[in-house]
């Protein structure tokens, strides 16, 4: 069940995320209909001027900063790290490769997935539990390698063996990005009814798609699965 955007005022105060979102998407404008002034919005247009300087090819901070950023990670904990920043998402990301399993064209993989977003100072850490079985395709002439991903398991808090891992990227971050805050899973998987997101074409947007990227949970996989340890994990970090 996708719940909206809801949370105790009298005790959080979550209201930045809600402001964050504001500033750069038109609540209530769609963005595929007839007319539609959705890229007309002042804050899309600095979304868009953003992205470019974090992630576009001629920003030369983006791997002297993020890429040294999460080898960095890998080195200390002696997994490796993969880059996830692409495209429009407006995030940095990655994730570590805590243990890999399997044999030929099937394998099972345990990975921390972590993002900073470029929105506001918010950030994002879970475990998932997948696996991953490939097939080559003919597509005119030519193979192609495909690949079936099924998502297992989902942890959103610090939990047995991602434990570990999950609070030392946590420190990491909130030692690099200073005045950032973990969303907790509660929250952030939450709607805003009439969000559409720049580089998504979903009719609902949770707040994590809009400050991070739709990784999470593999798209609709993760409504179809239970998440492992608590949460409302971070919420101390928001309340008043």
């Amino acid at each position: 069940m996708k719940h909206s955007f809801a949370f105790d005022s009298d005790k959080y105060d979550f209201w930045p995320l809600y402001h964050a979102i504001q500033k750069y998407y038109p609540i209530g404008i769609k963005k595929h209909q007839e007319g539609s002034i959705y890229r007309q919005y002042r804050g899309i247009q600095e979304l868009e001027k953003l992205l470019v300087e974090k992630t576009g090819p001629k920003n030369a901070n983006y791997k002297k900063n993020w890429v040294s950023f999460i080898e960095q990670i890998g080195k200390a904990l002696k997994k490796k790290a993969q880059g996830t920043t692409f495209g429009f998402a407006p995030s940095h990301s990655a994730y570590l490769i805590l243990d890999s399993t399997g044999e030929g064209d099937r394998r099972n993989y345990k990975e921390l997935h972590f993002a900073v977003s470029h929105l506001g100072q918010f950030y994002q850490v879970y475990g998932l539990e997948k696996s991953v079985r490939s097939s080559v395709l003919m597509h005119e002439g030519e193979e192609v390698t495909w690949q079936t991903v099924n998502l297992k398991k989902i942890v959103v808090s610090p939990l047995g063996e991602y434990r570990p891992y999950f609070e030392s990227v946590e420190n990491y971050i909130t030692e690099k990005y200073k005045g950032y805050r973990l969303v907790p899973f509660k929250i952030g998987q939450t709607f805003i009814d009439g969000l559409q997101i720049l580089h998504l074409d979903n009719e609902k947007c949770s707040i994590n798609m809009a400050l991070f990227n739709d990784f999470l949970g593999l798209g609709e996989q993760v409504a179809e699965i239970e998440p492992q340890g608590n949460l409302e994990y971070g919420m101390d970090y928001w309340k008043k």
